[in-house]
């Protein structure tokens, strides 16, 4: 197998296996994109409201936030290809099972079971592109992977949209699991294995951490690690809280917009993230991660605050695209900085606990937005998601060292007996 080179578009790596680990976590996001246009409507629809709604997002992150750290840190005894697999057969069936649901409980039930098939799915995918790439070289590799979700996932909303227009309500769950299953397969027949071995370069470094909670207390003791996880519950709280949520229902309540409609805004929104994620890791490689972190998450923050404001047509889908341009911009750069702090040995639990807090704002930011609309207004729920971004986005500005680039000062987590001052590299 080869890696990645510092030069070229593909840099080495074989298409296919971008294809096949980016397929797999773009096709399990899509399976949830795919019903977001309906599940305003689906919720009424099984005796739900606002409140359940907020409720499926949260146990689907309940199920992620569980798996996340066993995933990571089984996949560094058993290897990567079986959790990956196995974890996107599940989705397709539990995304699947989801529109046949009557009742509240019963769906809450399978979004907790999709929730544990999409940890195991999407934490392996990003482990395998740190085990594929180098630190000259991961923001475009990741670039390339989350690329690929989004064109994958482009579609989706719109055809979700579309298909619960015409067919009725329950359809889009019907088909959401249909693409997860095409890359499941294919993974099975096609996936290498990524771990890496024992003796290979960096492998056998933290071996007497890396599968027991001290692991996790020996990454987090590093202020830089910690505040990219304090990111990554940032990250997924917005995600969760905002994105899923509260703008679906902002723009069904106050937009007064249809299911194709909604549908067509999100797939608008994956057209920009798809094509901006390329460039954007290129240049994360070239000068940093944190020129493209800080001022895409400044941007990020200001427009999630002039959403309830945007009270005309016009100009909610224009705070709502220059929302997307920023997210785009700065989407995959926080997994690559992870992906640069962690150890060879400890992929698995770094990015199990890097995912972990986001999926622990995934349980409660649904929760806590629709609890704010539903209590005080649309404008206290944008704000406090608003006020919480832009605080994290500038701690890590002054907290987080540099790992990639020009400017990088430091490399992966070094082991307690090997720690040494952070000092720029020559």
């Amino acid at each position: 197998m080869r890696l990645p080179s510092k030069r070229g578009i593909m840099g080495g790596l074989r298409l296919e296996l971008v294809v096949i680990t980016g397929g797999l976590i773009a096709s399990a996001h899509a399976s949830m994109m795919i019903i977001t246009p309906v599940m305003p409507e689906f919720i009424n629809l099984i005796g739900g409201g606002v409140f359940a709604l907020g409720l499926t997002f949260s146990v689907y992150g309940v199920g992620r936030f569980i798996t996340n750290i066993p995933a990571g840190v089984i996949s560094e005894k058993v290897g990567r290809k079986w959790i990956i697999t196995i974890g996107g057969l599940g989705v397709a069936l539990f995304a699947t099972l989801g529109g046949f649901a009557e009742d509240v409980p019963t769906f809450l039930t399978l979004r907790f079971l999709s929730g544990v098939a999409s940890s195991m799915t999407i934490v392996m995918a990003n482990v395998v592109a740190a085990d594929l790439s180098t630190v000259e070289n991961r923001g475009r590799v990741l670039g390339l992977m989350h690329g690929l979700q989004l064109v994958v996932g482009t579609g989706s909303p719109a055809l979700g949209g579309l298909i619960g227009e015409v067919f009725g309500t329950r359809a889009p769950f019907y088909v959401s699991g249909i693409f997860v299953l095409t890359f499941a397969l294919w993974g099975i027949v096609r996936l290498p294995e990524t771990r890496p071995q024992p003796g290979s370069e960096g492998a056998g470094e933290h071996i007497r951490h890396r599968n027991s909670p001290r692991g996790a207390l020996f990454l987090l003791r590093d202020m830089s690690f910690f505040i990219v996880c304090v990111s990554g519950f940032s990250t997924f709280f917005l995600r969760g809280g905002m994105a899923t949520t509260l703008i679906p229902q902002f723009a069904y309540d106050v937009m007064e917009l249809g299911p194709g409609a909604i549908g067509l805004l999100f797939t608008v929104s994956s057209l920009m993230h798809g094509i901006l994620i390329y460039p954007a890791g290129a240049l994360s490689d070239k000068y940093g991660r944190k020129i493209i972190i800080v001022p895409a998450g400044l941007l990020t923050g200001l427009t999630v605050a002039a959403l309830p404001f945007s009270d005309t047509l016009p100009a909610f889908i224009t705070v709502f695209v220059f929302l997307h341009i920023a997210q785009g911009w700065g989407g995959q750069a926080p997994i690559a900085y992870v992906a640069d702090l962690a150890p060879a040995g400890m992929r698995g639990m770094a990015i199990g606990l890097y995912r972990t807090f986001g999926d622990a704002a995934g349980m409660i930011g649904p929760v806590v937005s629709t609890s704010l609309v539903a209590g005080v207004s649309y404008h206290a729920a944008f704000g406090f998601n608003a006020v919480l971004w832009t605080v994290t986005i500038v701690v890590f500005a002054y907290l987080a060292v540099e790992t990639a680039g020009k400017h990088r000062k430091r490399g992966p987590i070094a082991a307690p007996q090997e720690a040494q001052p952070e000092r720029a590299q020559p």
